[in-house]
């Protein structure tokens, strides 16, 4: 019963942790829909990033976007290589979590970032272009 309390009360401790992180993530990005994202993207100054692994892209992404995996050490040393500071990055994952990292990571980097509520998930449950 004591061990049971104690790892109640962990799991409870490392969720608020959680939360609490997410929350205090950096908020200076745009979150859009699939269409608004759709039309965004439209903009010839507009770089897209898909964020995800490079198996995840393989598999399928959204057209024209080059890959860049959050998860990577030296995620924003490559970005600053690929990337302009001129052009807003457009960033997208699987579901919408690791894009709200980079997104946080790039805006704090100096970047105009936009990125995609639900992901490619949801670009793709909305019948949008994929290759």
């Amino acid at each position: 019963m004591k061990r049971t309390i104690i790892i109640v009360i962990i799991i409870a401790i490392a969720t608020i942790a959680v939360v609490f992180i997410y929350r205090n993530m950096n908020s200076n990005f745009t979150t859009m829909n699939a269409n608004d994202f759709e039309l965004a993207i439209k903009d010839e100054n507009v770089i897209i990033v898909d964020v995800r692994t490079a198996d995840e892209y393989s598999g399928g992404h959204i057209p024209n976007a080059i890959n860049i995996d959050v998860k990577r050490a030296g995620f924003l040393y490559e970005a600053d290589e690929k990337l302009s500071k001129d052009k807003t990055i457009a960033v997208y994952c699987q579901g919408g979590i690791r894009s709200r990292k980079a997104a946080s990571l790039l805006s704090d980097g100096g970047y105009t970032v936009i990125n995609l509520a639900g992901g490619f998930s949801e670009w793709k449950g909305a019948g949008k272009e994929t290759e």
